[in-house]
């Protein structure tokens, strides 16, 4: 699971974070804060549609709510929550919820810590 990124016990990968200020320009409103500031405002949606499919079995609702918040964790550099959001993903796919809940559960404490540490990365690029 931790191939490919460093993650060094943190909720972020910082060198995701480190690539996105490569595409900073000067002048302009900061990226990671821009980008952070919308998973902040967006994720919270996705966390309680995954928790509501898992809660009521909806394999299809779990596969695309898993889907969006694996792909927006990823580009703020919340790998660990993108690939237990795949893990959701695949069983909404597969319609296999065996283990879905504790799965669900284990993203959703993943998810508290990835938003008090970017929340402190935003905090930091103001």
């Amino acid at each position: 699971m931790t191939e490919g990124y460093e993650v060094s016990g943190n909720a972020l990968d910082r060198s995701v974070l480190a690539s996105l200020r490569e595409l900073q320009d000067d002048g302009d409103p900061d990226i990671v804060a821009e980008v952070g500031g919308l998973f902040l405002e967006h994720s919270p949606q996705k966390i309680a549609a995954i928790l509501k499919a898992v809660e009521n079995g909806d394999a299809k609702e779990l596969q695309t709510a898993a889907h969006s918040l694996k792909s927006s964790s990823a580009y703020v550099g919340a790998m660990r929550l993108s690939e237990l959001s795949r893990e959701l993903e695949m069983m909404g796919r597969s319609q296999v919820m065996d283990g879905a809940e504790e799965k669900a559960e284990k993203l959703n404490r993943e998810y508290k810590q990835v938003m008090m540490e970017l929340d402190a990365e935003i905090q930091r690029s103001n």
